[in-house]
């Protein structure tokens, strides 16, 4: 065996092996973003459901808003002040 291809294999090998701990390294990468994506997904979904929580709580605020505008202008409706509130016993 000649020396060129004495260290042309000696080469071989190192890039062979260079290449190895790199597919090693990816793959553990792609295995880390990919847990990575599934907690941002997660964290999506909560976030989507609080936000339908509160579009489902302001529009039914909302709608007690209006029910009280209507009352006083409609059938000029009004609080009752704290004298005319009484506590009925039985």
């Amino acid at each position: 065996m000649e020396r060129w291809q004495f260290f042309s294999l000696i080469f071989l090998y190192v890039a062979v092996i260079g290449m190895a701990v790199l597919l090693v390294a990816n793959r553990h990468q792609a295995r880390q973003l990919f847990v990575e994506l599934q907690t941002l997904e997660k964290e999506r979904d909560r976030l989507n459901s609080d936000w339908s929580r509160l579009k489902l709580e302001q529009s039914t605020q909302l709608h007690h808003l209006r029910i009280e505008q209507r009352a006083r202008e409609s059938l000029k409706m009004q609080k009752p002040s704290t004298e005319g509130i009484g506590v009925i016993r039985e």
